[in-house]
Parts: structure tokens; C-alpha cells; sequence
């Protein structure tokens, strides 16, 4: 009787242990840190230039929730995104819409998936795209790709 109980909380142990490593791997592979070389405006607010940690923090949910923080903790912000398909890809990316020298963050891109994160335009990334629209000046897509 005693060897039984033995087995049966080893295998608790064991099966607690596979679930763990399990939750650890989606967790890396939802998060990834970026070097943003420039100031941008996210949910209608504006983040300094430097290194954020980009987290999806709740990968199994159908509107996803992204997280940028600034390595030193003095910036962050929580963002909802919808989905948006595209093609597989090969590394983590962040993508920005670029209206002359402001820059919007639009999308989020994780490595080996198919489908990134959108985020909404803000207001005043729309009144730009309207100014920029009017002045002739097409807006640009800047990516940036994860930190190895």
C-alpha cells in the first residue's frame, strides 16, 4: 500500500514537472526584447526611444493583450490587438508606421507564426496620415526586428 502512494506522487511530481517546462516554453516564446531606436507613439501615448521587453500577455485568448516595457522600468504600456495574417515568420519583429519623423507602433510579429498582432490606430495617428496624405507624403513601414 505504502509503494502505491510512492508511485502515485511520483507520477504527481512528474506530470507537474512536464506541465511547468510547458507553460515556461509558451511564456519564452510569447516574449522577446527589441532595441527601438526611436521615440513612437502606442495607444496614444508616447514611449522614449531604447529596449523593451514585448510580452503577449494572453496567448491563448482570441484579442490578445501586448505589453511593452522599457527595460529600466520607467515606460509601459498595455495594449488590446486584433489579428492579422500574414506569412510565416523567421524572426520576432516589430513593425511602425512612419509619418516623417513620427513613428506609430502598428504591429507585432512573433517568430515561426503565422498571424501577428495589430494594434488600433489612435487618433492622432490618423489626424498625421490625414496631414501627411495632404502635404503629398506617402507614410513608410519600419520594422525591427528581436534582440538575439
Amino acid at each position: 500500500m505504502q509503494k502505491q502512494a510512492y508511485i502515485i506522487i511520483a507520477v504527481i511530481i512528474a506530470l507537474s514537472t512536464v506541465s511547468f517546462t510547458a507553460s515556461a516554453q509558451t511564456t519564452s516564446a510569447q516574449q522577446f526584447t527589441a532595441d527601438i531606436p526611436f521615440a513612437f507613439h502606442v495607444g496614444g501615448k508616447r514611449l522614449p526611444a531604447g529596449e523593451y521587453v514585448v510580452r503577449c500577455i494572453n496567448p491563448s485568448s482570441d484579442v490578445k493583450v501586448l505589453q511593452l516595457r522599457s527595460v529600466d522600468g520607467k515606460s509601459s504600456i498595455l495594449l488590446r490587438t486584433s489579428s492579422v495574417v500574414g506569412r510565416m515568420n523567421k524572426d520576432t519583429r516589430l513593425v511602425f508606421n512612419r509619418y516623417g519623423n513620427q513613428y506609430y507602433f502598428a504591429q507585432a510579429w512573433l517568430v515561426a507564426e503565422k498571424v501577428g498582432m495589430q494594434a488600433v490606430r489612435s487618433k492622432q495617428e490618423k489626424a498625421t496620415a490625414r496631414e501627411m496624405a495632404r502635404l503629398a507624403h506617402a507614410p513608410e513601414m519600419v520594422a525591427v526586428t528581436n534582440k538575439p
